[in-house]
């Protein structure tokens, strides 16, 4: 046990030794370090009880991106799309009503009861207090921008997620400062007019391309950086005119380009079947870092002091979040933006200290609040806006919140919460996941982990046995759309089309339309649900291995085998040939 001072709080901080604990949950054993150790007390928690991956499957099981359920506004009556199916106990508002002034949330306030578990008093609060249908800041901070949800500072968006500060996007999944880009899985920073891309940046008029940076007017390109006009190719830097990574002059490669006729959707197909071949062929760096020090994860951006994180930029001193811009100090987040000293948490953004926080944005020194916003010392709250210090959505005076806070922790593990599998929630655990409004397999914990009905409801997690999905009402079936889109009418917008896939019906708007036009790309075959799974099978796992370099010339071997170990996203059973960044960045062109 070491001691060190914190000048920042004027305390000293006591750091433990390494500890093995076993994970309350699967029983794995998993080591708790140093570092952690004062990361958790620096916040005032304590130690988890549940494992990494436990604790992020726990988390997700209460996050749903997409799956979307009509219903109307339990305020107004407005016919809306929702996160939460109809038979949710909350009442659900839509966003007028829900940030209008026609309600109080902490009129829903209510006494600490020290005879009953603290979750079992969250759940009652929680089940009376109206809820966001979808969380998203359209007609405040954005405009057009209704049917998006974990989004902000938009404008003429459409079914977009986990997104902000974006203009003119449509079906995409975490998209920042991006404009006119349809169907995008992490699309960040200044792509314009890009389709179907998986893990870019900077890029312009590029379709069917991922993990590229700085590409102009590229297709069906891998892992490539400031390349223009380039086709079916992988790990070029700063090319132009190449195909199959071969060079070719402008009129050679104008004519490759023409002759597979990507405007229609035979075509395109084509194009995926030859770009197989070189893409698996191609050989992959252990992680995607770029300006990262001291970093361990996979996908890591102007990052410092990070480790087992995931699609962050500009992290710091974080460990275990995922898909998350300027985090600070944090551990354990799925999703988060421009935050610091946060922990467990589901979208904490622009907030200071939220410990098991939900959708709660510029929040100050709160914990197990979910959908609260602009507020400060909070403690098992919902739905509050500018409130401080209160408890079950009850308003206290200061000195009488700091009193209470230590009582009820102290409660929380004298009488924790137990659930169905014998699991114990004292303070410090996340929401019991059996709490969760979801369904387990509505939520992003079926992306991530997926699970049978039965596998689910046997380690404690809902179902929604009624997931909302239209099929056999399609107007035109697959087969009979037109090949290319310069053959496709207005009439298309008014049609109801069948997912090749899983039989969704789904229909072509009008600004879907105009973009697939004005970029000369063939109407899709499948829903947007289906090419978004697609997309994700493009991401690695979110998890890690330790393993060797596979080059057999490495730039660190003198003979044979590269010596130089890593952790990467790549498992050991997968087939892909896996450098180090040395002998990977001497073998790209």
């Amino acid at each position: 046990m070491q001691r060190w001072y914190d000048a920042a709080y004027h305390r000293h901080i006591v750091t433990m030794d390494q500890e093995t604990k076993k994970c309350q949950n699967c029983k794995a054993p998993f080591v708790i370090e140093p570092d952690d150790f004062a990361f958790y007390q620096k916040i005032d928690v304590p130690p988890p009880t549940f494992c990494p991956l436990c604790r992020k499957q726990r988390r997700l099981s209460w996050r749903n991106d997409m799956k979307f359920y009509s219903r109307t506004c339990s305020s107004c009556a407005k016919s809306l799309v929702s996160l939460y199916a109809p038979g949710t106990p909350m009442p659900v508002y839509c966003n007028k009503c829900w940030w209008g002034d026609s309600w109080d949330p902490k009129s829903y306030g209510r006494e600490y009861d020290f005879s009953k578990p603290f979750f079992e008093q969250y759940r009652a609060l929680r089940d009376a207090v109206p809820v966001l249908a979808l969380v998203n800041d359209d007609g405040i901070g954005s405009v057009n921008c209704e049917y998006t949800h974990d989004f902000a500072q938009g404008k003429d968006c459409y079914m977009v997620f986990i997104t902000w500060k974006v203009e003119n996007c449509m079906y995409s999944w975490y998209v920042v400062s991006n404009k006119e880009v349809v169907d995008a899985a992490m699309s960040l920073d200044g792509c314009e007019y890009t389709y179907e891309t998986v893990f870019v940046e900077k890029c312009y008029r590029c379709r069917y391309v991922s993990y590229s940076v700085s590409c102009v007017n590229c297709a069906f390109c891998f892992d490539c950086r400031g390349c223009t006009d380039c086709f079916l190719s992988t790990g070029l830097r700063n090319k132009q005119y190449c195909v199959l990574n071969e060079q070719h002059t402008k009129e050679e490669y104008e004519k490759i380009l023409a002759g597979y006729r990507l405007d229609t959707f035979s075509g395109v197909m084509r194009a995926q079947a030859d770009f197989r071949t070189v893409f698996h062929a191609s050989p992959r760096k252990f992680a995607n870092f770029r300006n990262s020090v001291n970093c361990i994860g996979d996908y890591l951006f102007n990052c410092k002091n990070l480790r087992d994180c995931f699609s962050v930029q500009r992290g710091e001193n974080c460990r275990w979040d995922e898909n998350s811009d300027t985090p600070k100090d944090s551990y354990d987040l799925s999703v988060g933006g421009e935050l610091e000293q946060c922990y467990e948490g589901i979208t904490p953004d622009h907030s200071y200290r939220g410990r098991f926080a939900i959708f709660s944005w510029k929040n100050t020194d709160v914990a197990y609040v979910d959908g609260c916003h602009s507020s400060r010392n909070l403690f098992g709250c919902t739905g509050l806006k500018n409130a401080d210090y209160c408890i079950l959505n009850k308003e206290y005076s200061k000195e009488e919140y700091e009193a209470l806070i230590p009582r009820i922790k102290a409660h929380m593990d004298e009488m924790p919460y137990v659930d169905r599998k014998g699991r114990e929630y004292r303070y410090g655990e996340f929401f019991p996941s059996e709490l969760s409004y979801f369904g387990y397999n509505d939520t992003v914990a079926q992306d991530e982990a997926p699970l049978s009905e039965t596998e689910a409801r046997a380690l404690g997690f809902n179902w929604q046995e009624n997931p909302q999905m239209t099929t056999g009402k399609e107007t035109v079936r697959p087969d009979d759309l037109p090949d290319a889109i310069g053959d496709v009418t207005d009439s298309i917008t008014k049609e109801v089309l069948a997912c090749t896939a899983c039989r969704r019906n789904y229909r072509i708007v009008p600004q879907e339309l105009a973009f697939y036009r004005r970029m000369g790309i063939p109407l899709p075959r499948k829903c947007f649900f289906c090419r978004h799974d697609d997309r994700l099978k493009q991401r690695n796992p979110l998890k890690l291995w330790h393993r060797q370099c596979m080059c057999e010339k490495g730039s660190h071997a003198h003979q044979g085998r590269c010596p130089v170990e890593f952790e990467t996203s790549y498992s050991p059973d997968r087939p892909e040939t896996v450098y180090c960044e040395g002998c990977y960045n001497a073998e790209v062109v």
